[in-house]
């Protein structure tokens, strides 16, 4: 039966802890591919994130050759509000018989009831949960399937807040980013002379 990783988030920018944090779910759990799903606007968060176009291709840059690795835009186009259940549910749907494991970090599995049909979502895939900086595992979680496959770190100790703040500062292009992704950021100037609130 294959297995298929959802790893969402904001990528606002992606940087090289994600595409780690991807590859060690992959050897762990062995998932044939992961796919990398950009999110439109996270619904638990005011900040608006870089267009679209700019986040999809820094993700496209960054890919590399891991065939593992894919990326998957559909959130970024789906007309008004989007949700995790929605993606699953269509995963599902295209994909008959695959297991789909969800890779969540411990923010979001405190954060888990909150989100849209939640108990539903806990019943239609595997979960990943992922150690963050600063972040402990719920002590008694909204669903014991949400810690039922751990990753130990913290494997994200980078954060695309931080690259942001170093653009719109002006700092070296010292990031835990790709030499084509910094070039597209100096191209672009997406984060130049912003400021926001924080994120990974």
């Amino acid at each position: 039966m294959r297995r298929i990783g959802i790893l969402g988030g904001s990528f606002d920018p992606v940087h090289a802890a994600h595409l780690a944090l991807a590859r060690a779910a992959a050897d762990a759990f062995a998932l044939e591919e992961v796919r990398l799903m950009p999110c439109a606007q996270q619904a638990l968060k005011r900040r608006r994130p870089a267009p679209a176009e700019d986040r999809c291709a820094l993700l496209r840059l960054a890919l590399g050759a891991d065939p593992r690795l894919t990326l998957d835009c559909r959130e970024l186009w789906r007309p008004g509000k989007t949700h995790t259940i929605d993606t699953v549910l269509e995963l599902r749907a295209e994909l008959p018989g695959a297991e789909l494991w969800l890779i969540l970090g411990m923010d979001s599995v405190a954060e888990f009831p909150r989100w849209h049909r939640a108990r539903e979502l806990a019943g239609l895939c595997a979960f990943v949960a992922f150690d963050r900086p600063g972040v402990e595992a719920p002590a008694r979680p909204f669903d014991p399937r949400l810690l039922a496959h751990r990753l130990r770190g913290p494997l994200l100790g980078h954060s695309s807040t931080a690259i942001r703040a170093a653009v719109a500062n002006g700092a070296p292009m010292r990031y835990p980013i790709g030499d084509l992704e910094a070039r597209y950021l100096r191209a672009k100037a997406l984060y130049e002379g912003k400021t926001d609130e924080a994120d990974h």
